[in-house]
């Protein structure tokens, strides 16, 4: 079973030493995302910082970074290969979540005059941020009003006051945004931060359209997901969040706030000035008694959240290409170096046909969408999550004039890539970019490539076999 709350989770992380506690005060503003900085620098511990300057609760962050710490949040082993696996699996079998009468999250309910997010230890992550954001690792719920579908993601949410929160509502929150802007009604949304590690790590994934993520959350703990009804909007949230936050985004874009710049995933800041975005009028918070806020400091790779990004991208990738019913994929990978967004690699375990995998890259290019610009393809004698391997067949199976392909400038782009020109990604619906395909594969070329130095399968045995005699301490195998 997973952990029922963000509570139990914290307890394993310190119970395997994977938890750090601060006791000493740390200033919200700059400090705490500085000494996450360094933590992910020294591939260190989730901390919880127990004394927030100006605030009376804790901040609990770095508990998605590297793969033991992501395989306890989602009970899987510690290797990116078992917990992708577990996570595929969740996506092939949801299990819809229940309502219950009441949860945690209703302990305190803050309506009207009382709501003021301030209350909350929210850090300025980046000193060229354009406020403080409250929305680095909240799980975002909206419907769709055409078919009342939840959808889960996480989008970015800045603090505009007591009661206002600026977004970047894109992708699929942006696809029920615009249905309901197209019927001139407010969209319902909620925010629940601090909730159950599953649902966070369902959020992440990159599911398809109409897929309720909280359904794969269920999946992922064995057991439908408890949800209570919010105060005051038509929409649901899992009744063990930290914090929940309710609103409705208006139509009228007049009425929107200025939000960002942000420091971003990509390493780069997201602009240089604000800009108008979806303003989220609050009309209710509720949360736990002492709530832990939760969020994570973006930037340059690695940290927390291009690990998350990398399980939830490459999840989403490896289920949509499969979909498309490519024959020969063996395994998918959206690399963290890559931003877990840009790099896509495919190793093959057999190629069917001349141009299979001309097809795979294609296949990537169609179903990915504007999360890619590099696809590789490998054979399987290539473990697609080694640098290492991955550098070598570029090296000595590809050669650029009949290997490479390279699209033109007219695929959609992601609006956050700074190397795209800023005119070309002003709008997140009309950034467009080229992209490259390598087959880095030696089948079904117009020559047999020479044999591989490696030794025989008698004498790997051999040397097996007698390791320990050679004075080796444990096996001989990898």
């Amino acid at each position: 079973m997973g952990h029922r709350d963000i509570r139990e989770f914290i307890a394993k992380l310190e119970e395997e030493g994977e938890l750090h506690r601060i006791k000493a005060e740390v200033d919200w503003d700059l400090e705490l995302s500085a000494i996450m900085r360094k933590v992910f620098e020294k591939n260190g511990p989730a901390c919880l910082f127990e004394n927030v300057k100006d605030s009376e609760f804790s901040v609990f962050t770095g508990g998605f970074f590297r793969h033991k710490k992501y395989g306890l949040a989602v009970d899987a082993p510690p290797d990116i290969r078992s917990i992708l696996q577990k996570m595929i699996k969740a996506t092939e079998s949801p299990i819809t979540p229940v309502l219950v009468d009441n949860g945690p999250c209703k302990e305190n309910i803050d309506l009207d005059d009382k709501i003021d997010v301030g209350k909350f230890p929210v850090p300025r992550w980046f000193h060229l941020d354009g406020g403080r954001y409250i929305g680095t690792l909240g799980s975002i719920i909206t419907k769709d009003p055409d078919t009342g579908i939840r959808n889960m993601g996480v989008y970015r949410q800045m603090i505009a006051g007591k009661n206002k929160l600026g977004m970047l509502a894109t992708q699929q929150c942006g696809i029920n945004l615009q249905k309901y802007r197209a019927r001139n009604k407010p969209m319902p949304i909620a925010t629940a931060i601090g909730v159950p590690p599953a649902v966070l790590a369902s959020a992440i994934v990159r599911a398809p359209y109409g897929l309720d993520e909280l359904g794969i959350a269920g999946a992922i703990t064995g057991e439908p997901i408890p949800l209570v009804k919010c105060e005051t909007i038509d929409l649901e949230v899992p009744a063990f969040s930290e914090i929940v936050l309710e609103g409705e985004i208006p139509p009228d874009s007049s009425l929107w706030v200025e939000e960002g710049p942000f420091g971003e995933f990509t390493g780069y800041c997201s602009s240089v000035k604000s800009e108008m975005k979806p303003v989220v009028n609050l009309s209710a918070v509720t949360y736990r008694d002492d709530p832990i806020f939760q969020g994570c400091s973006p930037g340059i790779p690695p940290n927390e959240e291009t690990t998350y990004r990398e399980i939830g991208t490459t999840v989403g990738a490896w289920r949509n290409i499969l979909n498309a019913g490519v024959p020969g994929i063996k395994e998918v990978y959206a690399t963290e170096m890559g931003c877990a967004e840009f790099v896509i690699v495919v190793s093959m375990d057999q190629q069917y046909f001349l141009g299979n995998a001309r097809e795979v890259i294609e296949a990537v290019f169609a179903t990915v969408g504007k999360t890619c610009k590099w696809v590789i393809v490998v054979d399987d004698d290539i473990d697609i999550f080694d640098r290492g391997q991955l550098e070598w067949a570029l090296s000595v199976r590809v050669q650029p004039h009949r290997d490479i392909i390279i699209t033109d400038d007219r695929h959609s782009g992601n609006p956050l890539d700074p190397s795209i020109h800023p005119d070309l990604r002003r709008h997140a619906l009309l950034a467009q970019g080229s992209r490259i395909g390598i087959d880095a594969t030696i089948k079904n070329k117009d020559y047999e490539f020479p044999p591989i130095v490696k030794s025989t399968e008698e004498m790997e045995e051999l040397v097996e076999r007698r390791w320990a005699e050679y004075g080796f301490k444990g096996r001989g195998k990898k």
